[in-house]
């Protein structure tokens, strides 16, 4: 991703250009079962039983607020969505 590299463009910027690409990529089919593999390693749908599951877990929620852009409101019908149909997002 050549926007890394980019000084010219700010951080923020640099966040939505890789939210976008985040989006573009976990929207595929095949994106859709890494996603959800991802999420599954993480603990996202299963009830976590130590700290570091814990830790994982935070971070599964972090990426989907963060990196795919899901609003706080809507993580439930995301990790829904998510578990019925091996992953992914609607972009």
């Amino acid at each position: 991703m050549s926007f890394w590299k980019d000084k010219k463009i700010t951080v923020e910027k640099k966040n939505e250009l890789l939210k976008e690409t985040c989006r573009k990529v976990f929207s595929t089919p095949d994106g859709k079962i890494v996603l959800n593999m991802l999420m599954t390693d993480l603990f996202l749908y299963e009830r976590t039983l130590n700290d570091r599951q814990n830790i994982l877990n935070d971070y599964a929620k972090f990426f989907i607020q963060e990196r795919l852009g899901v609003s706080s409101k809507k993580i439930t019908d995301f990790i829904a969505e998510t578990a019925a149909t091996e992953g992914g997002i609607k972009c």
